[in-house]
């Protein structure tokens, strides 16, 4: 049962180890509370976590500026805070913080767990490391041969090893053909079928995620599996294991795995694919405090190893900005209201916009050295990215010092020097001394015009005692027809010298304005150079002596001869050494174009890398949405700009100091989190529904940026188009700028957001529940799961709301635990535009009609409806697709369920049953008739 104050728990990280202030949280005089998420419908980011919360401090133990404090030297700005309750049914600690102890839930050898032919296994998991290598579940003892069956995480890859003969040999094994995406410690339902034989000389696996192990409808991870053969299971006598191996830890290599990193809340086997079910085990039926429970099916489970059963919930993880000191008027009482906020606070902090694309990554991968050559107007040299010497003038009497910040290798790049139009100039580095290796590479980023334009590149090699220098020099030129690349080299001793042309290529096509990338390799120990434009390979040759690693490089840009004039400017940057194995010529290409074509999700994770934050991504790779080009903007302004175009959330995580991201394709045909049955009396006050215009868009325009013409779409007909009442509601017309790959995605967005902005029902913005309520606490289990983006389905809602049952997805919450109330406000947006075909789902496979009417008047109590359709496809006949039937359809509010269709023209019939929704009445001819649940096609 429920009581207040609700039992909350607190802890502070100090010392190297999370210590525990519960008694410190003035919980019955000042409630904690917690917002998370957006705060709004109609906001499009979410703001930082943040919390509120009393500490008492009367020994002054939370005075960071106090040498006495017990804490003195121990906290400060930022220590880490995290807070939560110890409430609900028990779940399994299996293992945590990268542990490689024996941890599992095990339940003894019995007859009851075989199953030989098809074979359907599900479990409910979370874990801190979806991309690493774990044990999930597993039926195996080697002591005595008897190998059934493995369930594995490989590489990020769900796997499933069997063994026909129970032997080591014998074993077989199928990997999905996608990655688990998922962020660290979300909880999913994940599920693996083997159908032994597939009628088609073979066997066949199948990897899901879902949300329990109950859920009916389950996403499918990839392609299904096949192999050659029928194949079946071993029946021995080993016991079943979830989350670790007590004798058995191989992959099919036979490496050892690790124990499931996280958290394990339910197992389910069945016989024969959503066959009987032969174990049903959840936790929640556990008692804390005891070793061993009893499951559904009757099997006792054990806790053994490192594995603890607990059910305390994180609820809020961050960090503790200031400790502000707050006295009574008396001087008796002492405490400290402190507000922790999660990590993308400080990402947030001040106003300096990232660094480029181009400029991060080179930082990030670590060449020997770099001189971005971005130095300000009253500049002299190149200051070295890396701490080296700066550049110097070339040495040439023909170069004129250049223009500093004067140049523009693209929009999205800081200015680098110029070289103006009819001038010769450049810069000479000195690259730091380093042990001689046999690879090396020199990359130069350039733009500019044509006509008598030449790049010069010249390398001196570091020379070996009284032995010659070698310089080699790339000479990039346009003059007349000459388009072309010449290559030499020059050796100079104390008393010799030697020159050698390797020769000459036509073709650059760099002399257009537009950014271009240059990199020179030196590979096969100083003996084979290769030149790349633009990531790909130019040209290459033989060396005739060996080249040794540079000593200095000098760039020169300008007229091709001391007669000839150059007609445009020309700008060069970035001028970058690298030594072994380097970044590849197509990485770097794809940094100078800003990453244009990254997927949102790897963009996200490259970009919190890069600034030292962590971050893990949820929704399939395939599925997220290809990025432009990315520019110069905050941290946190990026990667919110990769989660608007994923349609997604980006938020701190709940339970740890990181960024999660959960893809837009995880909002998609979810199974409701938690149901709310209205009438039950669970929905708390304020409930008060909305339904005006106010995220109405029926004419939205998406330009793409740094893209052409902007994408438009626009509703023409319906009852939120743009005609005029009472056709249409009229024009609502916005634009938005968006980071894309192609123009054809802009038309793509423009499309999702006409259609979220066109969702014709009530909009249920606030929904707030009293924990403190036992029927509302009686779902405590299924309340505290819920997170942004999951899905709440309300029944039994008043007549004046409809007749239906509605869905909202979670957009943020706030919630407040104290003496006096524990409440959870949601902040919820429409779940129904959320839905999407999928090919085979019986939920979700039918597509309905391009439009169809009612072709005659129906009274309240036929059962024979006659329509006519108007778009391009009719229904699907009973006598052709028997297995199609039935299904619902919606005309004037009413539901009726479909039993039959005749006609196999325009003109059909349906045989219906009335009133499915508990709507009855007569409906004119000519009226609308469509599928009562409509799909809708994904981003």
């Amino acid at each position: 049962m429920p009581s207040l104050p609700p039992p909350v728990w607190a802890e502070l990280h100090h010392g190297g180890a999370w210590n525990d202030i519960t008694g410190d949280v003035r919980v019955t005089t000042s409630p904690v509370t917690v917002t998370r998420g957006l705060s709004s419908e109609s906001a499009s980011e979410a703001e930082p976590t943040s919390c509120t919360c009393d500490l008492d401090s009367r020994d002054d133990r939370y005075a960071p500026r106090n040498p006495m404090s017990p804490l003195w030297g121990e906290i400060g700005r930022n220590t880490p805070f995290r807070w939560g309750y110890d409430v609900g049914g028990p779940w399994a600690r299996i293992q945590k913080d990268g542990g490689s102890a024996y941890a599992a839930l095990s339940v003894a050898s019995d007859p009851g767990l075989d199953v030989t032919g098809d074979f359907d296994l599900r479990i409910d998991v979370s874990s801190d490391y979806w991309w690493l290598y774990q044990m999930l579940a597993l039926r195996a003892v080697p002591s005595t041969n008897s190998h059934d069956w493995a369930f594995q995480i490989i590489n990020g890859r769900l796997t499933f090893m069997w063994f026909p003969a129970g032997t080591w040999a014998s074993r077989v094994y199928r990997q999905a053909t996608e990655l688990v995406k998922a962020y660290a410690g979300q909880r999913l339902a994940l599920r693996v079928t083997l159908d032994a034989d597939n009628g088609a000389g073979g066997h066949e696996v199948r990897f899901y995620t879902g949300r329990t192990v109950d859920d009916e409808e389950w996403n499918l991870i990839g392609d299904p599996v096949t192999g050659a053969g029928a194949t079946s299971l071993y029946t021995g006598n080993a016991y079943m294991e979830l989350g670790g191996g007590l004798e058995f830890r191989g992959d099919p290599n036979g490496s050892s795995l690790p124990p499931l990193q996280g958290r394990a809340y339910a197992l389910q086997l069945r016989d024969g694919i959503n066959g009987t079910v032969k174990v049903d085990m959840k936790t929640s039926s556990a008692t804390l405090g005891e070793d061993t429970f009893v499951d559904a099916t009757g099997f006792t489970w054990r806790r053994r190893g490192s594995a603890v059963l607990t059910h305390r919930h994180v609820r809020m993880s961050g960090e503790v900005p200031a400790w502000p000191p707050t006295r009574d008027l008396s001087g008796t009482d002492n405490y400290v209201s402190i507000e922790p906020s999660g990590i993308t606070r400080r990402m947030n902090a001040g106003t300096k916009p990232q660094d480029s694309a181009l400029r991060r990554y080179i930082q990030a991968m670590g060449p020997v050295d770099c001189w971005p050559l971005t130095d300000g107007v009253d500049s002299k040299a190149g200051k070295s990215l890396l701490g080296g010497r700066d550049t110097t003038p070339s040495g040439s009497a023909l170069y004129v010092p250049p223009t500093w910040a004067g140049g523009t290798l693209a929009d999205w790049v800081e200015p680098v020097l110029a070289v103006k139009a009819g001038e010769i100039s450049g810069v000479m580095a000195h690259t730091p001394r380093r042990t001689l290796g046999d690879n090396w590479h020199i990359d130069v980023f350039m733009s500019g015009g044509g006509g008598n334009s030449t790049v010069v590149i010249e390398v001196w090699d570091v020379g070996a005692g009284t032995d010659a220098q070698n310089q080699v020099s790339i000479q990039l030129g346009l003059t007349g027809y000459l388009d072309r690349l010449s290559v030499s080299r020059l050796s100079e001793g104390s008393d010799s010298s030697s020159q050698a042309f390797f020769g000459n290529w036509d073709g650059l096509g760099i002399w257009d304005d537009r950014p271009h990338h240059l990199r020179l390799s030196v590979t096969g120990t100083g003996r084979v150079w290769t030149v790349y434009i633009d990531g790909k390979e130019f040209a290459f040759g033989g060396i005739d002596v060996t080249l040794r690693p540079p000593s200095r490089i000098r760039v020169g840009y300008g007229a091709l001869s001391v007669s000839g004039e150059s007609s445009t400017d020309r700008s060069l940057g970035y001028l970058t050494y690298w030594m072994g194995d380097a970044v590849s010529e197509v990485d770097m290409w794809t940094a100078y174009m800003g990453f244009q074509g990254e997927r949102a999700g790897d963009r996200i994770e490259r970009l919190a890398d890069e600034a030292g934050y962590p971050v893990t991504v949820a929704g399939e790779l395939v599925y997220q949405q290809r990025m432009g080009i990315q520019d110069q903007a905050r941290i946190l302004e990026l990667l919110n700009e990769a989660s608007r175009t994923n349609f997604g959330h980006l938020l701190d995580a709940r339970d740890r100091a990181e960024v999660i991201h959960r893809g837009g394709s995880t909002l998609w045909n979810q199974p409701p989190a938690l149901v709310l049955d209205y009438s039950a009396g669970v929905i708390g006050a304020p409930f008060k529904p909305v339904d005006d215009d106010k995220l109405t868009e029926n004419d939205v325009s998406v330009k793409r940026a740094y893209g052409s013409v902007p994408a438009r779409q626009v509703l023409e007909e319906g009852e939120l188009s743009v005609q005029d009442p009472p056709d249409g509601v009229g024009r609502y017309d916005n634009a938005y700028t968006y980071s894309l790959a192609t123009d054809r995605q802009a038309d793509q967005v423009a499309g999702m957001r006409l259609h979220l902005g066109t969702y014709n029902g009530v909009r249920y913005t606030r929904l707030t529940l009293n924990l403190a309520n036992p029927r509302v606490f009686a779902m405590i289990d299924e309340i505290l799961r819920i997170d942004v983006g999951d899905k709440i389905r309300l029944t039994n809602l008043p007549a004046d709301h409809g007749p239906d049952d509605v869905e909202v997805l979670v957009a943020g919450y706030t919630e407040e635990a104290g003496a006096d109330a524990w409440t959870i406000t949601f902040n919820c947006t429409p779940a129904e535009p959320w839905t999407t075909g999928i090919a085979g789902s019986a939920t979700f496979g039918r597509a309905d009609t391009g439009g169809c009417r009612l072709t005659s008047g129906v009274t309240a109590s036929a059962t024979s409806v006659p329509v006519t359709t108007t778009g391009a496809r009719r229904w699907a006949d009973s006598a052709t697709y028997p297995g199609d039937f039935p299904f619902e359809v919606r005309t004037g509010g009413e539901v009726m369920r479909v039993t039959a269709c005749t006609g196999t023209g325009t003109a059909q019939t349906f045989t219906v049953v009335r009133a499915v929704n508990g709507v009855s009445k007569s409906h004119p001819a000519e009226q609308d008739i469509r599928l009562a649940a409509p799909v809708y096609a994904a981003l």
